[in-house]
């Protein structure tokens, strides 16, 4: 379980420069804490693309792009992930917040359905009026 989670828009440089101390102030982003971040992005995608976990665990998603042994993690948000989010009307993104709390609830680690809702809206804002052409959206959990 990760105890800060941040996501951010960048360009890969500063996604790696990230790494140590997190999204700096001037990178727009949104910051949340204890779920964990990397099974949730499975999670999410998932269940919004219609893939397996598994599949997606084939398919090394999600991309671990940069690490630290037992320290934080920057993570980069697939493009179908991203596309998915942008292209759903709230009713999906809801209707997916309500599924995820209900799936972190099964598996012992709950996320209140309310926060679930809050983390993909905010979400869903930063990729959809935040993220300039060029850029991607990472995640970084400490």
């Amino acid at each position: 379980m990760s105890s800060i989670v941040k996501f951010f828009v960048a360009a890969p440089s500063d996604a790696t420069d990230a790494l140590t101390h997190g999204p700096g102030a001037s990178l727009p982003s949104i910051v949340f804490g204890n779920f964990d971040a990397e099974e949730a992005l499975l999670n999410w995608e998932a269940h919004l693309t219609g893939s397996t976990f598994d599949e997606l665990l084939d398919r090394d998603i999600p991309v671990v792009f940069a690490e630290e042994e037992d320290g934080p993690t920057v993570f980069l948000l697939s493009d179908e992930l991203l596309a998915e989010l942008t292209g759903s009307p709230s009713s999906r993104i809801g209707e997916t917040a309500n599924w995820w709390a209900a799936k972190t609830a099964e598996d012992g680690f709950p996320v209140d359905a309310f926060v679930a809702l809050r983390i993909l809206e905010d979400l869903v804002r930063l990729i959809r009026e935040e993220r300039p052409s060029g850029e991607s959206v990472y995640c970084w959990t400490a």
